[in-house]
């Protein structure tokens, strides 16, 4: 059985000497910084969603997965697939609906990680690879949550797991797993290397552009030409059917009983408030942040080198000035950032992930006061002052007790809402007397009208618990209580009209429309394909085009747009085709389309990039973009390699998962 490290000592030693005080002893790791609080800002704060359930009925299963037979513990999948839930859920936001979360495959994502995990301990193993208890100790030790008054405290670190119902064991193994896997990645990363010429290459693939002329063909001008009549809209609307059906449709009365009048009910004393502080820590984190002011020299994205020197020239002069002069006077004076020369260059606070990666690196960096060199982005030339810095962690209970209060009186009252509704519910719904039910909660019953299963339900919202259980409900049945945005809906189903196939005469109008506008797409195709034909036998745009249409242009762009083509868009295939053609065949083999529209393209122009304008600068950037690339190549190289052998099970409770979340 592993062991938790705060046990590791003997048991003299623990008498006089503290998991505290071995902290005190250590150093602050590169690994720790790198590894630890990205593992950690993930966990703290999450409520495993599905600990508490059902735990006593799957005591015997304890194996999620098997990888050359080595176990993946169903813990180990709940804690990933929280961390997963969570994350999306702290993304999206209000969008985090159950349809995202499906066509997110968060289970297959989760069993997915822990494979690859698996193989790349298997790989530690073979490159004898190591992360020692002391490793573990440290890293623990620099989790703030850990900490009281900057200093980790044993007994904190033991409650903050208690409510995150996890005993230190298994975290110091999860962690410790976690520690080794991320070694073993940067030492399979730290073996790729960036040739000269690579950079070269990138550089060419990343500056190179292109023009292209091009015809519209769009279905919309062709929908004219369609012959409709009453036996091809028969034909039509018989092999169409599906298109035209009439979704379900419910219509609920519903009575909403609101927390806020259970307020005045609620009574919390310090450590009820304390425990929902620790629970929710991760409404109360603090991203790392740092403020900074700078003097922005800018550098158009396609100048020349000539330029790009003289400006360059320009801000060592303005650093050279601002080493002994007053920084904000320059900035008004030299800097193009006009929304903060006129404050000094002052950009405030900003966390990472908001500024071009070369500047943040810098900023975050620097010392308060301090100057940078001369740091290139994007935008141009930049010299930056640091400013304060604030470290990641988590706002003190102290500072933030009135908010922490508030939040749990709600969720006190929210409780004795749902208590209410669900007694009212209770109470009739053996005799089915929603009307009785809404009587003894001294409210009016209000109707929601008719609405679809994609709909927002008329008075209450989008919910999708409630939309899901009216559909599934008989008309006339009460349904139990739910959680909605405005309190607690108690509901019956008040009518329901099942779904159908209407008659064509009732949706004439509309298949004539959808008709149309399928011949009109025929149609466009039939004529750009022709357009096309004659244009790979030598004919000009401008011939084919003829009077009716016109040849538009791109404009010059390059790879960097990805596959956005100026004036058109995002039309798939185009931009990765574009850059395959050369002045010598100009012509690509097939149509591109988008939406009803078809498109007929050649090469115009083709403006090459030459490396050798390449400053120092430009050259480490590339090197960096490019290292990272082929790291993570390589990375996943020899992970899919490992698969190909890899002897794989998995559970079949979580194969069925997989499974009815792709459906």
């Amino acid at each position: 059985m592993r062991r938790c490290f705060y046990r590791n000592f003997p048991r003299s030693t623990r008498r006089n000497l503290s998991m505290l005080d071995l902290i005190r002893k250590k150093q602050k790791t590169t690994l720790v910084k790198v590894v630890f609080w990205v593992i950690i800002a993930t966990f703290i704060g999450t409520i495993f969603l599905v600990w508490g359930k059902g735990r006593d009925q799957q005591r015997d299963i304890t194996v999620a997965a098997q990888v050359n037979g080595a176990d993946i513990s169903f813990e180990e999948f709940r804690t990933t697939y929280s961390n997963l839930y969570n994350l999306y859920r702290n993304l999206y936001q209000d969008n985090f609906t159950p349809e995202l979360e499906k066509q997110l495959q968060l289970t297959r994502q989760a069993i997915n990680m822990l494979v690859d995990q698996t193989l790349l301990l298997e790989i530690a193993d073979r490159r004898n690879l190591s992360v020692s208890d002391d490793d573990v100790v440290q890293a623990i030790a620099q989790v703030p949550a850990f900490q009281v008054d900057g200093v980790f405290n044993k007994e904190q670190y033991l409650s903050v797991l208690s409510y995150q119902r996890m005993t230190p064991e298994l975290f110091e193994q999860m962690q410790k797993r976690q520690m080794l896997v991320n070694l073993t990645q940067a030492q399979i990363k730290s073996e790729a290397n960036v040739s000269d010429e690579e950079v070269a290459d990138e550089y060419r693939r990343l500056n190179e552009k292109i023009n292209l002329s091009y015809l519209t063909f769009k279905a919309g001008e062709f929908t004219g030409q369609v012959d409709v009549n009453d036996e091809a809209l028969a034909s039509y609307y018989a092999d169409h059917q599906e298109a035209f059906r009439v979704a379900d449709k419910v219509a609920l009365s519903v009575v909403t009983i609101e927390p806020g009048d259970f307020l005045d009910q609620v009574q919390i004393n310090e450590g009820d408030v304390e425990h929902y502080y620790n629970r929710h820590l991760a409404n109360y984190a603090i991203a790392e942040q740092a403020s900074a002011a700078h003097i922005l020299i800018a550098v158009a994205q396609d100048a020349s080198a000539e330029e790009r020197d003289k400006q360059r020239a320009l801000a060592e002069q303005v650093l050279e000035k601002a080493q002994t002069g007053d920084f904000a006077k320059l900035a008004k004076q030299y800097s193009a950032d006009a929304a903060t020369a006129k404050k000094g260059g002052d950009l405030g606070f900003f966390k990472r992930g908001m500024m071009d990666p070369a500047f943040e690196n810098a900023a975050f960096s620097l010392e308060k006061g301090a100057l940078s060199p001369i740091v290139e982005s994007r935008f141009g030339y930049h010299i930056i002052k640091g400013g304060d810095h604030i470290e990641a962690g988590f706002t003190p209970l102290a500072d933030v007790q009135d908010d922490v209060e508030k939040a749990l009186r709600l969720d006190e009252a929210k409780k004795l809402a749902y208590e209410k509704a669900t007694d009212a519910y209770n109470l009739n719904r053996k005799q089915n007397d929603f009307s009785a039910a809404a009587a003894s909660l001294s409210l009016t019953p209000v109707e929601t009208g008719l609405f679809t299963r994609g709909e927002a339900i008329p008075t209450v919202g989008i919910n999708t618990e409630l939309t899901q259980r009216a559909f599934t409900a008989e008309s006339g049945e009460m349904l139990a209580p739910v959680t909605a945005t405005r309190g607690v809906v108690l509901a019956a189903v008040s009518e329901k009209i099942p779904s159908h196939i209407p008659e064509l005469d009732q949706v004439k109008a509309q298949v004539s429309e959808a008709y149309k506008r399928e011949q009109g797409i025929v149609l466009a195709e039939q004529a750009a394909q022709q357009a096309l034909e004659k244009i790979q036998g030598g004919a000009t745009l401008k011939i084919v085009a003829g009077k009716g249409r016109s040849v538009q242009e791109t404009g010059l762009f390059s790879r960097a747009l990805g596959e956005f083509v100026p004036t058109l868009g995002n039309v798939n295939g185009l931009a990765q085709t574009a850059f395959t053609l050369t002045i010598k065949e100009p012509v690509p083999q097939t149509l591109f389309s988008a939406a009803d529209s078809f498109y007929v393209v050649r090469l115009k122009q083709l403006q090459p990039a030459d490396p050798n304008g390449l400053t120092e600068e430009e050259s480490q950037r590339l090197q960096q973009t490019v290292l990272a690339r082929k790291q993570d190549e390589m990375l996943r190289s020899q992970l899919d390699e490992l698969k190909q052998t890899a002897d794989v099970i998995i559970a079949p409770a979580i194969l069925r998962s997989m499974e009815g979340n792709e459906s």
